[in-house]
């Protein structure tokens, strides 16, 4: 077990994990803007990328690449930089650092190592999407991006279709239609889709319709830009397992009706065989 108190010794070393705008530079807080000025080191995770956005900002303080194919490798570097003193500023490409890019490994690292790692509240495009999507916002499952191969993504797509929260994942705009029309492998062409895209952008969109409208639309209208796809939740009513069935015939006769009468009336509601609930209901009476 372990006890974090983020602000009890300014002296030590920190990890704060700063949002960035996903777009729109306007969206940059001015907390987030003063630690950046003040980190010792800025972890980004393409540095280029974040070079250009922080120089607009005005800000330039020293940058440390922290991508996938050398965070392993620089996590323990860095950690030692903090557990020395100083203070890192981890950011990603655009939105919230640890959502769909390695920064968790950072993260692990300074836990183990008790490095207070502090998380700044910021843009993140999955929410932004939920947000205007129309959909419930609670409960929501966030999938990041989905694999790439159509074998490896039907799992995923058979849990949303059974979902009864919001799915939400990323895909690039030249995987897009071929993405949505795997999932009319797996969903009804009715469910309620949202395609949204340029979050925050002078040409921010958001495309709502049924599955098939959607894929239809993107028929006629090739995708451009990074996509949030959302998918509605199953509100279809959950067809009851044989031990629900055998409990309503159990109600049933507790009510004062025959066990045989009990199972036909159930049985037909149901749509389920007579018989087989026959059997079920005598093998639970015999436990």
């Amino acid at each position: 077990m372990q006890t974090q108190h983020s602000y009890a010794n300014d002296q030590q070393g920190k990890l704060y994990l700063v949002p960035t705008p996903i777009g729109n530079l306007e969206d940059i807080t001015i907390r987030a803007k003063r630690i950046l000025e003040e980190a010792d080191y800025i972890a980004a995770e393409d540095t280029r990328t974040s070079g250009i956005m922080l120089d607009r900002l005005g800000i330039h303080n020293k940058m440390v690449a922290f991508h996938k194919f050398n965070s392993k490798e620089k996590a323990p570097e860095l950690v030692k930089l903090m557990q020395e003193g100083a203070t890192i500023a981890e950011i990603s490409d655009a939105g919230m650092p640890v959502i769909s890019d390695p920064g968790y490994i950072l993260v692990q690292e300074c836990i183990k190592s008790n490095v207070p790692v502090v998380p700044l509240p910021g843009p993140s495009a999955f929410a932004t999407a939920l947000i205007a999507s129309g959909f419930d916002g609670q409960p929501f499952t966030y999938y990041g991006f989905l694999p790439r191969k159509a074998s490896q993504q039907r799992p995923f797509l058979e849990e949303i279709n059974a979902s009864r929260a919001t799915s939400i994942f990323y895909e690039a705009p030249h995987r897009l239609l071929k993405t949505l029309e795997q999932m009319l492998e797996v969903l009804p062409g009715g469910r309620q889709v949202v395609c949204a895209r340029e979050l925050t952008k002078i040409h921010e969109e958001f495309i709502r319709g049924s599955l098939e409208e959607v894929i239809q639309h993107f028929k006629e209208v090739d995708p451009r830009g990074e996509f949030v796809v959302l998918v509605s939740p199953n509100t279809e009513e959950k067809p009851l397992d044989w031990a629900d069935l055998v409990k309503l015939v159990k109600e049933q006769v507790a009510q004062g009706v025959s066990k045989k009468d009990a199972i036909k009336q159930v049985a037909k509601s149901q749509g389920v065989s007579k018989n087989e609930l026959y059997d079920r209901y005598h093998q639970e009476g015999a436990k």
